[in-house]
């Protein structure tokens, strides 16, 4: 496996295919933000009216998940194959696409499992598991956070379709570390855009909660719009790190 990669290299290969042609991002991810949007804003209305269910919750962030899948989707191909997709929408319940939520969906519960167990214990007034104080379970998240990047380059091998084989030790990669780097310094920089969108969001809840109402859609669909962004140079940045270690 080549050990050479860059994390400097891997960062503007990333945000030069989120931000060399913007508009055409937009384009292409226009229906796919849209449809983020009308999931959250349904969610939002059910909460309002008393309707929601845990049952509810569970559907509404599947198809999220779902979705944010089929970036992945796009973004993968289209890097590493050279393909187009133009809708990736229509490729929302493909196989593929569901085998990545789960593989995903498995290697992020995996890295948050320290966090999950110690709510686990608080919720049920454990203080001390092993014999150990219980609040140091959380510092489980070095080494499965470690592991989880260990592992994270099998997700653009799920995405074009090549065979994975997590149990066999060969899926382990030399860059955990810089891969959590890299995927750090992407998050912070889309961290100020968010903040902006949630200021003037609270700005306007505050100053004028009817003009606020109308508005709602649009901050979320600018809010989306920017997770968008994130997701794809992320999705990008996998990308590209799987490239390195196949030359």
């Amino acid at each position: 496996m080549n050990d050479n990669l860059s994390i400097s290299e891997i960062l503007s290969k990333s945000f030069s295919y989120v931000f060399k042609d913007i508009k055409k991002i937009f384009r292409e991810s226009f229906f796919t933000v849209l449809f983020l949007t009308i999931i959250f804003n349904s969610l939002y209305f059910l909460v309002l009216k008393n309707i929601a269910t845990k049952f509810t919750f569970f559907i509404i962030f599947a198809l999220m998940g779902l979705v944010i899948s089929t970036i992945a989707y796009k973004v993968h191909r289209d890097i590493l194959l050279n393909q187009t997709v133009f809708n990736p929408l229509i490729k929302m319940f493909d196989l593929t696409n569901i085998r990545y939520l789960f593989y995903s969906t498995l290697i992020s519960s995996f890295a948050l499992s320290p966090v999950f167990i110690k709510y686990y214990l608080d919720r049920n007034d454990i203080s001390t598991l092993f014999g150990a104080d219980s609040r140091y379970v959380i510092l489980l998240l070095i080494p499965t956070i470690y592991l989880a990047f260990k592992l994270i380059l099998i997700l653009p091998k799920v995405s074009i379709n090549k065979r994975i084989s997590i149990f066999s030790g060969k899926e382990f990669n030399n860059f955990s570390g810089k891969l959590f780097l890299i995927f750090l310094i992407i998050t912070l920089a889309f961290i100020l855009p968010t903040y902006l969108i949630f200021t003037f969001q609270v700005y306007f809840l505050e100053n004028s909660q009817e003009f606020y109402k109308f508005l709602k859609p649009f901050f979320d669909f600018v809010s989306f719009f920017v997770s968008y962004l994130n997701y794809a140079a992320v999705f990008a940045a996998l990308s590209y790190a799987y490239e390195v270690t196949k030359k």
